[in-house]
């Protein structure tokens, strides 16, 4: 099998091309260790396997972020074949800095000069031979977005890889720096290492911390590598790392100046007159707003109505599940049963919400490929510097959910390529609170069960406020313990405008939609499982059993004193019997709900009588009125049971390991409107986010077959207000996401200290606006969406009162101040 990776810099078309060449044939994961998209093509073309990998995108081959750094030990530890480099046609001598390190990695390259429409359209050409000649590898051209290229750069990659034995490692002169790379050569690369000895004695003189972990480089070693570095200082007056990079800078102007030719003026381009409008100091956020809004109320308005479709779906597969198990005996559920209905609901919970997903993924992806992710980052920049962050923050913001559906983990993670180090902590800590894909199904259950018309505007209240609240904090550590610490300029590049291309977008929205599935199957039921353990033991006491059982007795009398009284008594004069009989019912009362057309409704008729024969009757007594007089007396007794099987739930769970840790919190969370139950959910939440909906969705829901959705089990069963809705999702928006961001905090950090405030700083101001806002709001008799309308308008006024302050001067004084 050919193994090839893609590699390129962001927003260079990688993806379009990955889509291009592999088809549908490809999955994505996560690299070991790392939250960072894998995504692995595998497909056969003119007979030969290919295994493709896409690469983070990257602007050089460093190890300044984690993209960077994922990308090299991948290319150390896996040795691919051929690197497929693809590069911006239309943006030429930028990307040829990260091809000139690409080529010196020793692994053939193949340069793919993607875009070649829009360098077309700016007057751009390029002379393909004469760059193959220059950089010694294919060059073919494409344009991804249109679908074209993909065999000239499939017929390249084939004829590179067969050619591969006469390949003859790149080289670039470095001048003054050769005798130093050849001495680091001799003495520290290990002569016996695959891949190209100059390339990794390259990076060891760079200080590339992932090749000198790689190579076991010994304290011995590392000093002499800085005693190379000084002496090159000593003798030439500049650092080594500044000279490699010049020379390729240097490189990559002459192959531009070369082999490209520009015919037209370099006027406004169309991404420019578009930016006029997008980027308008006075049009940028307004702009940002209502695409904001309309991305939330296409993804969770317009998601949410989808589900009217999907549920039926899930709830057909939990009666399936229900009707599979061991029927229950009257109100004895065999533990068995219990565990898999309680799984179907945790995960019914949280599969109800892939519509929603698949749009905002849909939107995300439109807005990445669109090429409008740069600029949202570029507009929320000149915010940033008002409340101590940096430019750079903004991408861990955004990968952490500024834009909803992001994940903490990789957005702290990526806080490492933040230079000075006051923005990287405040951004360190300001990342939890953005909102993480994890934290949306909770969010769609409390505004599907109470703020059914007004989710659109909820929603947007949720998904902005908590942008404003990282900004407050952010604002108030730089003021205080982080003010010591100085900032950097921030530079970003902004890409031109792509028109998405209809596959690209499905198959990126898909595979995010699959990592979630992915997620609830494993992490999600596992916790699921410890729940019910947690949940389910010590279990009923015996006099409680007791009690139960009389009522029992006393509905089955009621029962068993109307059944003697007809014709059909002999079908329900034992307890086996009646049993049998309440199942049925329950069971043909959840099918009829999940039916709407006669014809269906007949086809359920028709399915019960073959299985019951003459026991129909009682379920469909029609004007037979015996019938008639035992079905209603059937009801009554499900009635009963359902009422008792509730009862015996509350009490166990109430009475289980986790309902005591809940109910000892309770005398504290009361004055917020929680109950043990919300704080059982939260507790479970800190393992996964997730796991609140798919513990909420259990405990709210009957075990019953039935087609009621979570956010109606919970609507009907919780007892709750939307005031108490509102302090509920208060708490959620403040708190951090979950243990595993926790613990990156503690990576970055390298410190328990900030961990735990990380943890405990969120929770003490999650439980002081929930307890607020819910006793405040309950003496003045606030709706649920006026009490999230006062909280949001409170944090974006002390946002902007917080902003308006004046920014930390410089760090100096004297000199003349006044000319004399």
């Amino acid at each position: 099998m050919i193994k090839v990776v893609l590699a390129g810099q962001p927003n260079c078309g990688k993806s379009t091309i990955f889509n291009l060449v592999s088809g549908i044939h490809q999955h994505i994961a996560n690299y070991p260790g790392v939250t960072v998209d894998k995504k692995i093509g595998r497909f056969s073309h003119h007979g030969e396997k290919i295994e493709m990998v896409d690469l983070p995108g990257t602007y050089s081959f460093s190890s300044y972020s984690l993209e960077e750094r994922v990308a090299k030990r991948f290319i150390y530890e896996e040795t691919p074949d051929v690197i497929l480099n693809i590069v911006d046609a239309s943006n030429l001598k930028c990307n040829l800095y990260l091809t000139f390190q690409l080529l010196e990695i020793g692994i053939p390259v193949v340069v793919v000069l993607n875009m070649m429409d829009v360098a077309t359209r700016r007057g751009i050409e390029i002379d393909l031979e004469k760059m193959q000649a220059l950089l010694g590898c294919p060059v073919v051209c494409s344009s991804g977005s249109k679908g074209e290229g993909g065999e000239g750069i499939m017929q390249a990659l084939l004829e590179t890889y067969h050619a591969k034995a006469q390949y003859v490692p790149f080289r670039m002169d470095y001048d003054s720096l050769e005798p130093f790379i050849q001495e680091i050569q001799n003495t520290i690369v290990p002569q016996e290492s695959a891949l190209n000895q100059r390339w990794l004695a390259l990076k060891v003189l760079e200080n590339d911390e992932t090749i000198l972990e790689k190579l076991a480089v010994s304290h011995e070693q590392r000093a002499e590598v800085d005693s190379c570095e000084e002496r090159f200082h000593t003798m030439y007056g500049k650092d080594s790392a500044a000279s490699f990079a010049l020379h390729r800078y240097e490189a990559a102007e002459i192959i531009f100046h070369q082999c490209a030719t520009v015919s037209k003026l370099q006027g406004e381009t169309l991404s420019d007159k578009v930016d006029h409008f997008i980027l308008n100091r006075w049009l940028a956020f307004p702009i940002l707003i209502l695409i904001m809004f309309l991305v939330y109320e296409l993804s969770i308005v317009g998601g949410y109505k989808l589900t009217d479709y999907t549920w039926p779906i899930l709830a057909a597969f939990k009666n399936f599940v229900i009707e599979s198990v061991p029927s229950p005996d009257l109100i004895y559920v065999p533990l068995f049963t219990d565990l898999a209905i309680w799984m179907v609901n945790s995960a019914n919970a949280l599969m109800n919400y892939i519509p929603v997903f698949f749009i905002l993924f849909v939107m995300i992806a439109i807005m990445e490929d669109v090429g409008y992710m740069p600029r949202l980052a570029f507009i929320l920049d000149r915010v940033f510097k008002k409340f101590g962050l940096h430019g750079q923050s903004t991408l861990p913001l955004v990968l952490g959910g500024a834009m909803v559906g992001g994940c903490a983990v990789p957005g702290v993670m990526s806080t490492k390529g933040i230079a000075d180090e006051r923005a990287r902590m405040a951004t360190i800590l300001a990342v939890p609170y953005m909102n993480c894909l994890a934290k949306v199904p909770f969010y769609t259950l409390i505004l599907g069960s109470f703020f059914k018309e007004e989710m659109g505007l909820m929603m947007f209240y949720i998904s902005t406020v908590t942008l404003f609240v990282a900004l407050i904090v952010s604002k108030l550590l730089t003021s205080t313990v982080l003010r010591t610490k100085e900032t950097a300029p921030f530079v970003m590049e902004l890409p031109p405008y792509h028109l998405p291309t209809f596959k690209g977008v499905v198959i990126k929205a898909a595979q995010r939609v699959w990592v979630y599935i992915k997620k609830v199957v494993s992490i999600v039921l596992a916790v699921a499982i410890i729940l019910f353990a947690l949940l389910q033991f010590p279990g009923l006491s015996e006099t409680s059993k007791e009690a139960f059982e009389l009522k029992l007795s006393d509905a089955l009398s009621r029962f068993d004193a109307t059944a003697q009284t007809t014709a059909y008594y002999e079908s329900v004069d034992s307890r086996e019997k009646v049993s049998a009989l309440l199942n049925a019912y329950d069971s043909y009362k959840a099918k009829r709900m999940l039916v709407s057309s006669s014809e269906s409704t007949q086809k359920v008729d028709e399915a019960f009588k073959q299985k019951l024969e003459k026991g129909f009757v009682l379920l469909k007594p029609g004007k037979d009125v015996e019938a008639k007089s035992i079905n209603t007396a059937l009801v009554q007794l499900s009635n009963a049971r359902k009422e008792i099987l509730r009862s015996m739930k509350n009490e166990k769970i109430e009475n289980s390991f986790l309902g005591m840790v809940g109910r000892s919190m309770e005398p504290l969370t009361q004055f917020a409107g929680f109950d043990w139950k919300i704080n059982v959910a939260f507790l479970s939440s800190f393992a996964a986010r997730e796991s609140a909906v798919a513990t909420l969705g259990s405990l709210y829901e009957n075990n019953k077959a039935d087609s009621m959705r979570a956010e109606e089990a919970m609507y009907a069963n919780s007892g709750y207000t939307p005031l108490h809705a509102v302090a509920i999702l208060i708490f959620m928006i403040l708190t951090p996401p979950c243990i595993a961001t926790m613990i990156v905090v503690k990576m970055q950090f390298n410190s328990y200290k900030w961990m735990l405030f990380a943890i405990f700083f969120p929770i003490g101001l999650g439980v002081f606006f929930s307890t607020f806002i819910f006793s405040f709001g309950t003496l003045a008799g606030w709706s649920g969406v006026e009490a999230m309308s006062y909280f949001y308008a409170f944090i974006v006024l002390s946002a902007l009162i917080l902003g308006l302050l004046p920014q930390r001067g410089h760090a100096w004084t004297g000199g003349f101040r006044n000319r004399p």
